[in-house]
């Protein structure tokens, strides 16, 4: 977990400071990513929130939004992974805010990625696990996307960011500090990791979660592997661009080892970024 100085999740402070920081630094980037922010809003109103909502910071945590996606999102997303204080965490927290205001997404998604031995065990092993950067999944299939586990993830809130972003239009993202549940793993031909997104009201004060298997667990696990079969075989309707593939090889609560050491299969137990065994 990250100290609260590097972490992208929103602070109860708020984040006055992390707008005004972002309007002077991307002064020139700013303008023309707001009028964008402008036209989306002209269609889709109900972004705007409620009345206590000001105006201006809507627009400024859209327009980090809009930056962050059109910029590719490789390099913010590292240096979140990494716990270190920078210039990316108020940035990434304006990210956050931006994000709460998009549309929900509620079923299954999935992302792709490759593991060693040891990183498949190690989701064996876990019954939740915790992701403190973005999570970049999709919400339809596309089997051209590299890897040799299908990560497949029930969404209760994830956010969609095709009307900031429309190249990538069935992309969604879970914000930092979400908990997953681990639901199972498949060694099948392709390995499935199966996940199930927590909601705020399932996870305690003190950060406990009631593992025992509930009724939503079984009807998230049917329609996830529904959906991992159903996708096998569907081809997808758009092109994922180059900036956007790289993002759908990180999977929940890990952070990958070399992918030189996965190709060699290495015993070395992953680092952890956010667990409970």
């Amino acid at each position: 977990m990250p100290t609260a100085e590097a972490c992208a999740a929103l602070p109860e402070r708020g984040i006055e400071q992390e707008r005004a920081w972002l309007r002077r630094t991307f002064q020139q980037q700013y303008d023309g990513a707001a009028n964008h922010v402008a036209r989306v809003l002209s269609e889709s109103p109900g972004l705007r929130g409620g009345s206590r909502q000001s105006a201006d910071d809507v627009v400024t945590d859209l327009v980090a939004v809009r930056l962050y996606l059109s910029g590719g999102t490789d390099r913010i997303d590292s240096a979140v992974r990494s716990a270190a204080v920078g210039p990316h965490v108020p940035l990434a927290r304006c990210v956050a805010s931006g994000l709460r205001r998009l549309p929900s997404y509620r079923g299954a998604t999935m992302l792709r990625t490759t593991l060693s031995e040891a990183e498949w065990q190690w989701y064996g092993k876990r019954r939740v696990v915790t992701e403190w950067a973005f999570c970049s999944t999709l919400t339809t299939a596309h089997p051209d996307l590299p890897g040799d586990v299908d990560v497949m993830i029930w969404s209760m809130t994830a956010r969609r960011t095709a009307l900031l972003d429309p190249t990538v239009p069935d992309r969604v993202f879970y914000l930092p500090g979400t908990s997953f549940k681990v639901l199972g793993v498949r060694d099948e031909e392709r390995r499935v990791l199966l996940l199930r997104e927590l909601t705020a009201p399932e996870i305690g004060a003190d950060g406990s979660v009631d593992l025992r298997r509930l009724p939503l667990d079984d009807i998230a696990l049917t329609r996830l592997e529904q959906a991992a079969t159903e996708w096998r075989d569907t081809r997808p309707a758009v092109r994922l661009p180059a900036t956007a593939v790289g993002a759908l090889r990180h999977p929940p609560g890990l952070i990958l080892t070399d992918r030189s050491a996965a190709r060699r299969g290495t015993d070395t137990a992953p680092p952890r970024k956010g667990t409970t065994p």
